[in-house]
């Protein structure tokens, strides 16, 4: 819904600034004879500068030859020149942010004579951005997961798999303890979709499936089984009620025994550790971090929650579009969505385009309210955690040997984006805890 108009009034220019939703701004200016006259100078400078006449140099030929020679190219260049003194006189007293350095302005010459023009322009401006009650947070407890003898012995065990010795399995059926190379697909009528492709499973109760523990025991390599999908009898009955069975290919490449090696001092080493104690105390301060981690992870999303759901305000278009198209980007970077998206119905493509631009709203809305409560809590924002913040994006993008000189400013701003978000999520937290305290 527009807002209220502001008039304005000056010695050069009327303003009327009206602001449109997803704040645009039409601003429209009235001048006075004297700024039509200054800009019908600053015109025939322009033209003079660009065109070359018999006897003088560039810029340097008189107004009323320039005038007679090149009327169109100073009629064209007039309205620029409106525009510009415009302009600037109606934004010394507006003072109307314009959302960047790189946002469009375009204006509408509505009329112009001697006597004075009339201009329509339109903008994009900065949000109005609401304090956010911090206080006002409450967060749901978080039970860190547990790190005991299990959870440690399970990572040395995967650790010893990093160096295990694969042996084929050929002159036998599948059995218990056995790993095996499949690929698996669901199949709808003639419709197949690949579920995975080249991975590995151990057959074992703990840690397949047990409909397919059922179909594969007692198979052989180069098998392909078809069956279908079933909850296991652990699932509780809401799982079991909303599991939705499914046709399966099972196609096995390979079967294979793996022989892992001696947990002992010498493996310790090859892990950096100097002995089994020291290996086993290094997993246990990396899992307590993993763990801490993901409590600290999932009261940042409450945080989030808390702010898209309680600070709505109006946002720039132009931002929604362009975090929608990067993220658009992103995706069909993976060739698996990018097969996905091809094969999607025009209905599809529309029910997902309308999540992307929901993440993509909330994502501007977060960026907004974070840089608001970094600036009014007066949290200081170091160069030295963007840059360590933009090397770690760097390296998650596959870049190997960072130079930070070479480094692209995208990725700067997306590392400024990524502090001020944290720390902002981290004042909320704090001032929950300290209120409660």
């Amino acid at each position: 819904m527009t807002q209220a108009t502001e008039e304005l009034t000056s010695d050069e220019v009327r303003v009327q600034i009206h602001h449109k939703p997803a704040c645009r701004i039409e601003m429209n200016v009235k001048t006075t004879p004297k700024m039509v006259a200054d800009a019908r100078k600053n015109a025939i400078k322009a033209v003079g500068k660009e065109v070359s006449l018999p006897g003088f140099r560039k810029g340097r030929a008189p107004d009323e030859m320039i005038i007679k020679k090149f009327p169109a190219d100073v009629d064209k260049q007039m309205n620029k020149a409106i525009a510009d003194l415009a302009f600037v006189a109606a934004q010394k007293m507006a003072k109307v942010p314009v959302l960047n350095n790189n946002a469009p302005i375009s204006f509408d010459m509505k009329s112009q004579t001697e006597e004075g023009a009339e201009l329509v322009f339109s903008f994009e401006t900065e949000p109005k951005v609401p304090s956010v009650d911090a206080l006002a947070f409450k967060a749901k407890p978080v039970v860190k997961a547990e790190v005991a003898d299990k959870q440690i012995d399970e990572a040395i065990r995967q650790m010893r798999f990093f160096y295990a010795q694969w042996k084929p399995v050929s002159d036998r059926p599948i059995q218990d303890g056995d790993y095996i190379m499949i690929d698996l697909d669901t199949v709808e009528g003639e419709e197949v979709t690949q579920v995975f492709h080249h991975i590995r499973f151990e057959v074992s109760k703990d840690r397949m499936a047990n409909w397919m523990k059922k179909l594969v025991v007692g198979a052989k390599a180069g098998d392909v089984l078809n069956g279908v999908s079933e909850p296991d009898d652990t699932a509780t009955e809401e799982e079991k009620k909303e599991f939705k069975p499914k046709n399966i290919r099972l196609t096995l490449l390979k079967v294979e025994e793996a022989v892992l090696p001696e947990l002992d001092d010498e493996f310790a080493k090859k892990v950096g550790a100097n002995d089994v104690a020291h290996m086993r105390e290094s997993i246990t301060g990396l899992l307590n971090k993993q763990a801490d981690d993901k409590v600290q992870t999932e009261l940042h999303e409450q945080v989030n929650d808390y702010l898209v759901e309680n600070y709505t305000f109006e946002l720039p278009q132009s931002l929604i579009d362009t975090e929608k198209k990067h993220r658009f980007g992103q995706l069909m970077q993976d060739p698996k969505f990018k097969g996905k998206w091809n094969k999607m119905s025009q209905d599809e493509r529309k029910e997902f385009e309308d999540r992307l631009v929901d993440e993509a709203s909330q994502a501007v809305r977060l960026f907004y309210l974070s840089r608001h409560i970094v600036q009014e809590a007066k949290i200081p924002i170091t160069h030295q955690e963007v840059q360590q913040e933009a090397i770690s994006i760097y390296q998650s993008h596959g870049a190997k040997n960072v130079e930070i000189d070479k480094m692209p400013k995208e990725i700067y701003a997306l590392a400024l984006s990524k502090v001020m978000l944290t720390k902002a999520q981290d004042h909320v937290l704090k001032s929950s805890d300290d209120k409660k305290a």
